[in-house]
């Protein structure tokens, strides 16, 4: 049995915090769009408590070597001497601001006023994001079939069995479950709904990563040499990491503030 089971940033994604940070100001912009909107702060406590428990993932990550990165740049400039800096960016951008894209597309989708609509606008996101670039990249020979394994300068290489992340990460997804389970109807839809949306913006997300050779699996030991994983282990992992490190875990983003009672129930208010 391999040691370690790997997901890899073979592109852009690996390297390029530029994108990062343009996710961080836009997913504050849905925030403070929301806030004077609807007159609510709940945004802004998925972004805190998403930030909290991400930022302390990452930071295990880095020190523990379960994330290895190389070059990391921001506008150009090489950040990669700046942990300070690059694991906020990657926390706040890889994960938290897709969860308050999420939370945004799934409020208004469960309106049965504003579904049409914001259904639309979804598709159209998914496809400008998800689908477009990278049909792109793949025309322009970037294939599943031309990734570059056991490369040990790879962009990102994170081991996905890693016993203190799976213990972590399965404690919160079980505080997760067990607030979706026990909170009322509509703050159970609402969360609900957000794990909808975060399942269809990451699987065709994940898809196009994988079909442009942007992200793959490898197996192997921890100093490697590793190979790239068979289709069905493949496919099993990328399910594990859109449905339970995406999908479920940052429902725990929205659920802590509900447990605090940051965030009020709709009957509440």
């Amino acid at each position: 049995m391999a040691d370690g089971i790997f997901i890899i940033r073979g592109g852009f994604f690996g390297w390029e915090f530029t994108i990062k940070f343009l996710y961080v100001v836009f997913g504050l912009i849905l925030c403070i769009y929301d806030w004077k909107k609807n007159k609510r702060k709940d945004y802004f406590w998925v972004v805190i408590f998403g930030t909290i428990l991400y930022i302390g993932s990452e930071t295990m990550l880095f020190f523990f070597g379960g994330r290895v990165m190389q070059d990391k740049l921001l506008f150009g400039m090489d950040i990669t001497t700046m942990p300070w800096l690059w694991i906020p960016l990657l926390s706040l951008g890889d994960v938290v601001m897709l969860a308050v894209i999420a939370v945004f597309f799934a409020d208004r989708i469960r309106n049965l006023e504003t579904r049409k609509k914001w259904g639309i606008l979804l598709i159209v996101w998914v496809v400008c994001r998800s689908v477009l670039p990278y049909v792109i990249l793949f025309g322009l020979g970037n294939t599943f079939d031309t990734v570059n394994d056991n490369d040990p300068f790879i962009y990102s290489r994170r081991n996905m069995i890693e016993m203190g992340t799976i213990i972590s990460l399965s404690t919160l997804v079980c505080i997760a479950l067990i607030w979706l389970v026990k909170t009322d109807k509509k703050s159970r839809k609402r969360g609900l709904y957000m794990i909808g949306v975060m399942l269809i913006l990451m699987t065709v997300w994940s898809f196009g990563e994988w079909f442009s050779g942007q992200r793959w699996i490898e197996v192997g030991p921890e100093e490697g040499p590793w190979v790239l994983a068979p289709p069905l282990l493949q496919f099993i992992m990328f399910a594990y990491d859109i449905v339970i490190e995406m999908g479920l875990f940052t429902l725990c983003f929205l659920a802590f503030p509900y447990f605090l009672k940051l965030i009020k129930s709709e009957k509440q208010s």
